[in-house]
């Protein structure tokens, strides 16, 4: 038997994976009706064509080493797409290599932002910290990095030399 639903969610996954809550409500908003939609999307689940799992694995390795997430972020961010609590929280849980990668990517993204002499003021040291547990990272991840960067950033390579706004500057 035809099921149109099926049809459409075959099409809108080819474009994109999908979470089934987001196929879910694509296909109503198509005005198709439950029961097709139910169909459609565990026959695409009997294929192996709709995986929660395996598209939050992909989600959340993408999220933490090319845009610096922590697994807070990565575990809201899930959920807001319909994927189950337990599962986001489980898939969200960074080994140690990966949480590595996705701090030094968040260190990058929040320094470009930061203020020349960051480093030399609490109150700019503050906002990447901030920053950093706004990404989804513990305060104590977040206080240790910025700690562990300013400290870098002292040495004279990092090194300020008289530009307007250097807090280091003498007068």
């Amino acid at each position: 038997m035809k099921n149109p639903a099926y049809d459409k969610a075959l099409k809108l996954i080819a474009r994109r994976d999908h979470f089934r809550a987001e196929l879910v409500e694509k296909l109503r908003r198509k005005g198709f009706d439950d029961d097709d939609i139910e169909r459609a999307v565990d026959r695409l689940v009997e294929l192996d064509l709709l995986d929660d799992e395996r598209l939050a694995g992909r989600f959340v390795e993408f999220r933490a080493v090319d845009r610096g997430w922590g697994e807070r972020r990565l575990a809201n961010e899930l959920r807001k797409r319909g994927v189950d609590g337990d599962l986001a929280e489980r898939v969200s849980r960074l080994g140690d290599e990966l949480h590595d990668h996705a701090l030094k990517t968040a260190l990058r993204r929040v320094e470009v932002r930061a203020k020349p002499g960051w480093w030399r003021l609490p109150e700019r040291r503050a906002r990447l910290v901030s920053s950093l547990i706004a990404r989804g990272f513990s305060t104590d991840v977040a206080y240790g990095a910025v700690a562990r960067l300013a400290t870098e950033r002292e040495s004279s390579e990092y090194e300020v030399h008289d530009q307007p706004g250097d807090p280091g500057r003498l007068s």
